[in-house]
């Protein structure tokens, strides 16, 4: 099995998350936590479970022999993830895709770059997610499922069939989500909603069924 030092970017509390992924991937690589970079200051000379942690995110690209997972995952920090990620001066081929073994991945399953699918999460076939997506635990994207860059599943969330997903959606925990929508770029799906409309881009819906509640 080929081995890849892995880099993390953030050192905050998705790191307790990512960690275990990493240590129970489906994958022919041999990840070892390298090194963890991050911009704030309290973190100076503290580690993580014994891995360095370093300031200075833009110190990325002097890793260039490294793989990259990013440590964020919060929905308020989404677009802060396009902004590291352009501070750190690497392309998204340098962001593997971390998945879970204990993920099901159907035929026919597109994914881009630096996606994280936690734990018993499905994948159906035809699903297409873009770049940097977060599917977290036991979360379902249905036949044909798309899912926009940056956007990120809430735990037990499931997606039906032929529904297309813009950029940087957030869905909360136990969303259902219905079939043939189109949920527009920067929505935020809050937990328990059910999803049977069409959504606009910027729309925040909770309920169920969903109701626009603020745009």
């Amino acid at each position: 099995m080929v081995e890849k030092k892995l880099i993390v970017i953030g050192a905050g509390q998705t790191i307790d998350e990512i960690f275990p992924i990493i240590k129970n991937l489906k994958s022919n690589i041999n990840y070892k936590l390298f090194k963890i970079l991050d911009d704030d200051k309290k973190f100076h000379k503290k580690s993580y479970k014994g891995i360095p942690i370093e300031i200075g995110i833009s110190k990325a690209k002097k890793y260039k022999d490294c793989h990259f997972i990013f440590g964020i995952g919060s929905y308020r920090n989404k677009n802060n993830r396009q902004k590291i990620l352009k501070r750190t001066g690497l392309t998204k081929t340098f962001f593997p895709n971390i998945i879970h073994k204990n993920t099901i991945i159907e035929d026919r399953v597109k994914l881009g770059f630096g996606n994280i699918i936690y734990p018993f999460s499905v994948l159906c076939s035809g699903t297409r997610l873009e770049n940097f997506c977060i599917v977290t635990h036991s979360g379902i994207l249905a036949h044909n499922v798309k899912l926009g860059s940056f956007s990120i599943l809430g735990s037990r969330t499931s997606i039906l069939n032929n529904t297309k997903v813009g950029r940087e959606v957030f869905f909360g925990a136990n969303v259902v989500v219905g079939e043939k929508l189109k949920i527009g770029d920067k929505s935020r799906i809050l937990f328990g909603s059910v999803v049977i409309n069409n959504i606009k881009s910027n729309s925040t819906i909770f309920g169920n069924p969903g109701v626009l509640i603020e745009k």
